[in-house]
C-alpha cells in the first residue's frame, strides 16, 4: 500500500478521469463496479465496491482525454441542408449544423433536420450569442453550435462612416484564441485553470474546431487544385454522391466517379474509382485530400446532370 496521499478530484480532473478515458488509455481496465476514483502522486486510484483497489499511471489518461477532444470525426457529421457547410455568422463566428440530414437515410425527413432547413438563413439576422446559441443548442432542437476558430470578435458598436478611418479603435476579441459554444468546451474554458495545472501547454478545444479546421483545409485544397488548372477550368474532376446508412447502426455508402476530361464531360467519360473497393463516410476525407493530391477537383455529384442516371442505376 502506497503511502502517498490520496486527494478527491477537483473540477478539471472529474472531467479527464472518467471511466470512459481510462479505459481509452488501457485496454484491460474493467469499468464495472467502481465506487470511486480518487488520485494518489502520479497515479489514479480506483476503489471498487469489493474493497479492492487498483492504480493506473495518470499521463496515458491524459493523452487519452486530449485525443479525444482533438478527435476528428467524419465529413458528414457536421454539414447541414444540401451539403451546407459552416455558414458566416456575426463578430467573427459561425453557425455549424450537426449532420442530421445524413445520419441515416430519412435523416431529412426528422424534426431536427426540418428546423435546420427552416433556420439556416435566418440565424444572421440574430446578433446576440445567447440568443443563437440557445436556439442551435436548445434540448428540442440540438441543431448545432456557434463557433469562432479565430477568436470571437466583440460585437460591433454603432459607427459614423462619416468619421475619420484614423479614430478606429483595435478590435478587441472577447476569446482571442479558438471558441466554441459546445459544452465540452466550456467546461474547459470554466475551468482552464484547473486544467492547465493538470496538463501541461492545455488549451481548450473541441471536436467541433477539429472538423472546421480540416473542412477549411480541404476548401483550401480545392481552390489549389482548381487554380493550378489551365484557365482554372480542371480537366481531371471527381464526382461524388453519398447515401446514408439505413439505420443507425451501419455505414453509409460513398460513391465517387473520376473522369479526365472536365466536370461537364458526358457520362461515357466517366468511370467508377476503384470499383471493387466499398467505401463509406468513414473514408471521405482521405478520399478527398487524396484526390487533389492528385490534382483532381471533387464536385458534388447531384451539381453534375448528366450523371443522374447512371448513379440511379448502380
Amino acid at each position: 500500500m502506497s503511502n502517498q496521499q490520496v486527494t478527491e478530484l477537483d473540477a478539471a480532473q472529474k472531467f479527464i478521469y472518467t471511466r470512459t478515458n481510462i479505459r481509452r488509455a488501457f485496454n484491460d481496465f474493467d469499468d464495472t463496479d467502481i465506487a470511486d476514483i480518487y488520485l494518489q502522486g502520479e497515479d489514479c486510484l480506483i476503489l471498487r465496491r469489493d474493497g479492492s483497489q487498483q492504480t493506473y499511471n495518470r499521463e496515458p489518461i491524459k493523452v487519452a482525454y486530449t485525443s479525444y477532444t482533438h478527435r476528428l470525426k467524419d465529413f458528414f457529421s457536421y454539414l447541414g441542408p444540401n451539403y451546407r457547410g459552416p455558414s458566416v455568422w456575426h463578430n467573427n463566428a459561425y453557425v455549424l449544423f450537426k449532420g442530421w440530414y445524413y445520419s441515416h437515410a430519412l435523416g431529412h425527413l426528422t424534426p431536427n433536420a426540418r428546423l435546420q432547413a427552416a433556420w439556416a438563413d435566418r440565424f444572421i439576422h440574430l446578433n446576440d450569442v445567447q440568443k443563437v446559441t440557445a436556439l442551435l443548442q436548445s434540448d428540442q432542437a440540438d441543431l448545432g453550435h456557434l463557433i469562432a476558430p479565430d477568436g470571437l470578435r466583440a460585437q460591433d458598436m454603432p459607427i459614423d462612416f462619416n468619421s475619420s478611418l484614423d479614430t478606429v479603435e483595435d478590435v478587441k476579441p472577447i476569446f482571442g484564441e479558438p471558441w466554441c459554444s459546445c459544452g465540452s468546451y466550456q467546461q474547459q474554458l470554466n475551468n482552464i485553470s484547473s486544467f492547465s495545472q493538470e496538463i501541461e501547454g492545455f488549451k481548450p478545444w473541441c471536436i467541433h474546431l477539429s472538423w472546421f479546421n480540416k473542412y477549411r483545409e480541404m476548401l483550401s485544397k480545392r481552390t489549389e487544385a482548381r487554380n493550378q488548372a489551365p484557365n482554372g477550368t480542371p480537366s481531371k474532376c471527381v464526382a461524388w454522391w453519398y447515401q446514408p446508412p439505413s439505420d443507425h447502426l451501419s455505414d453509409g455508402l460513398f460513391k465517387v466517379l473520376y473522369t479526365t476530361y472536365g466536370a461537364q464531360a458526358p457520362v461515357s467519360h466517366w468511370r467508377n474509382y476503384k470499383p471493387d473497393e466499398h467505401f463509406t463516410q468513414n473514408h471521405a476525407w482521405d478520399l478527398f485530400f487524396n484526390m487533389m493530391e492528385a490534382g483532381y477537383v471533387p464536385f458534388p455529384g447531384r451539381s453534375l446532370p448528366q450523371l443522374q442516371s447512371v448513379v440511379k442505376k448502380q
